[in-house]
């Protein structure tokens, strides 16, 4: 039988985890890029239905409050959630 053991250095320096064209991370540097925008900036400026579509479709949406309208409904709860909520608080 083969060995299957893997080494990884410590503290994980170096590991590359996935390769995606979605994000860049270089941490040392304090940098994150989701698809062509900071992260930073994302978080600080855009809400998260912009970022989902980002995420979704590949760019920021053109009509951001036609898009808030129309997953507006989506976030119904539904009431046996609503009622599991202050217990799980």
């Amino acid at each position: 039988m083969a060995d299957t053991t893997i080494t990884v250095p410590r503290g994980l320096a170096g590991v590359v985890v996935t390769d995606t064209t979605i994000g860049r991370v270089r941490g040392r540097e304090g940098f994150y890029h989701y698809r062509q925008y900071s992260a930073i900036d994302l978080a600080e400026r855009r809400t998260l239905e912009d970022v989902w579509a980002l995420l979704i479709d590949g760019s920021l949406p053109a009509e951001p409050k036609a898009l808030h309208r129309e997953i507006a409904p989506l976030r119904h709860v539904p009431p046996a959630v609503a009622e599991a909520l202050p217990g799980i608080a």
